[in-house]
């Protein structure tokens, strides 16, 4: 009776490789493993552990005791031993082309109707089948198995949606959303995710925009002479375009045309967070001037080139995220047929998008980046301490140039470039977080202002005396670029406001 390992392989105890070998093909051609993996399961398991128990007869033998004939191996078991991992994986690879072509037929159909629910559920079933494919665990296939989901599902929304959330699970893209290596049709899969899942929250009776994704929506009646004044509806609309813009496809044109969004909050807020958001502003401003051209109609290669030194092919390999949001403004420029407005300019679309990166700040910039940031400022600064005192403490890359000399201003263009081609792709998280600075630190500045440590801590505690807080602020970066072990580097990255989370100096 055949039992365990090779009751699963339906075949009797043997040491024969080959025949271990040709069972498990044989069982794995009769076998549906999208029905029954767990099935599939087993019998991979048992086929590893008879193929474990089998010893080597060349291996177990003492080579040096016997005299071995110089005779090649009969032509019959060379060819037997090349064509039997063949059976193997000719077996599972016929099962997924199967999957794969079901697929492909299911998400391009030739016709532009909505799928069906049997026709989602199939295309989760073989989708699913072939994230299951456990050639996978091979890097090089895996790799080519990533590059063909993220081109394929991308190209088939909304039939492919099913299938984003296991797709991004299994590649983890998710996870890698800010990585410059994932791919836009990668990262556009993030984004409709995010539309999706929030989407669903917001359709929940309990949530508290739920009426007013009901209003924007068009699943409730709404008369537009009132529906528009909810402060929760424009508040709903301002979060959609900031964090989730792919769910705006899913709202009446009409009522979101007639909604108005609430003014930003504007708390009193620390120095070093008011800087960071003021330079946005000045940003958005001065991009609009550095780089105004006659108007055009949106190109999104002349707008790459602009916002980033690069073509449009260049930057999807660097940053692919920028490279999508530069893709969907340049499509979402004109308005809908029939619509009436004016059609989106070069210059708008620049600006837009500078304010956007810029909100959403960097936090993998290069060291090298960010020393020449550092240099700039401090350069500023010099420059600001003897003109505007109290402009000096905001001095950064992101600032109006016009109290600069030229040969500044054009470092300051090519390091903006550099910046937003470094921005990460969703903003950075609101509030105040506060960082140390080493007692290292606190005696070099001490001595480069010529000030006792006592006067340090009370210039770092207080913001009214402007041109102390200058002399300080130049010292700070100073020391950072003069100190050694990582500690200056992470001190310059703290006091660089356009490095994701906005920090407040503390003393050690």
């Amino acid at each position: 009776m055949r039992r365990g390992i090779w009751a699963t392989l339906d075949c009797d105890p043997t040491s024969d490789r080959g025949a271990i070998r040709r069972a498990y093909a044989a069982r794995l051609k009769a076998m549906d493993v999208d029905a029954d993996p767990d099935a599939f399961e087993a019998l991979r398991d048992a086929r590893d552990a008879a193929l474990a128990q089998v010893a080597d007869p060349v291996a177990d033998m003492d080579i040096a005791a016997v005299d071995l004939p110089d005779a090649p191996l009969a032509p019959m078991t060379e060819f037997t031993l090349e064509q039997e991992p063949e059976a193997e994986v000719d077996a599972l690879a016929e099962a997924m082309n199967a999957h794969f072509h079901a697929l492909e037929a299911l998400l391009f159909p030739g016709h532009d109707a909505a799928p069906t629910a049997e026709e989602l559920a199939e295309i989760d079933r073989h989708g699913c089948a072939l994230l299951a494919d456990p050639r996978l665990e091979n890097l090089d296939f895996a790799t080519g198995a990533e590059r063909w989901f993220a081109e394929t599902l991308a190209a088939s929304i909304p039939r492919s949606d099913p299938l984003l959330e296991p797709a991004a699970a299994v590649f983890g893209w998710i996870e890698r959303r800010n990585d410059y290596a994932l791919s836009a049709e990668a990262h556009a899969i993030v984004e409709r995710i995010g539309a999706t899942r929030f989407a669903h929250l917001v359709s929940q009776p309990d949530h508290r925009f739920h009426k007013a994704w009901q209003r924007l929506s068009g699943e409730r009646d709404a008369s537009f002479k009132w529906f528009n004044h909810d402060p929760r509806t424009g508040e709903l609309l301002q979060v959609i375009r900031e964090r989730y813009p792919a769910a705006e496809q899913w709202l009446d044109p009409d009522r979101v045309a007639q909604c108005r969004t609430p003014p930003k909050d504007n708390p009193r807020i620390s120095l070093r967070v008011w800087i960071a958001l003021i330079l946005i502003v000045v940003a958005a401003r001065i991009g609009m001037s550095w780089w105004s051209q006659p108007s055009r109609e949106p190109d999104a290669n002349y707008i790459a080139q602009t916002l980033t030194g690069r073509d449009l092919a260049e930057l999807q390999k660097i940053n692919p995220g920028l490279a999508v949001d530069i893709v969907f403004e340049v499509a979402n420029a004109k308005p809908a047929e029939g619509g009436s407005g004016e059609p989106v300019t070069n210059s708008a679309i620049i600006g837009k998008l500078t304010d956007k990166r810029l909100r959403a700040g960097m936090s993998q910039l290069p060291d090298d980046l960010l020393v020449r940031l550092t240099r700039f400022d401090l350069a500023a600064m010099r420059i600001l301490q003897q003109r505007s005192p109290a402009a000096c403490p905001s001095a950064t890359v992101a600032v109006d140039p016009a109290p600069l000399p030229e040969p500044l201003r054009e470092e300051q263009r090519a390091l903006l470039r550099e910046v937003i081609l470094h921005t990460n792709n969703y903003p950075s998280p609101n509030g105040e977080q506060r960082f140390t600075v080493p007692g290292a630190i606190i005696d070099d500045v001490a001595k480069r202002t010529g000030w006792p440590v006592s006067r340090v801590r009370e210039v770092l505690r207080d913001d009214k005396d402007m041109a102390a807080r200058c002399t300080l602020e130049i010292a700070l970066r100073e020391a950072g670029l003069a100190a050694q072990n990582g500690m200056g580097m992470e001190l310059l990255r703290n006091l660089q406001p356009l490095v994701v989370k906005q920090q407040q100096t503390q003393l050690q």
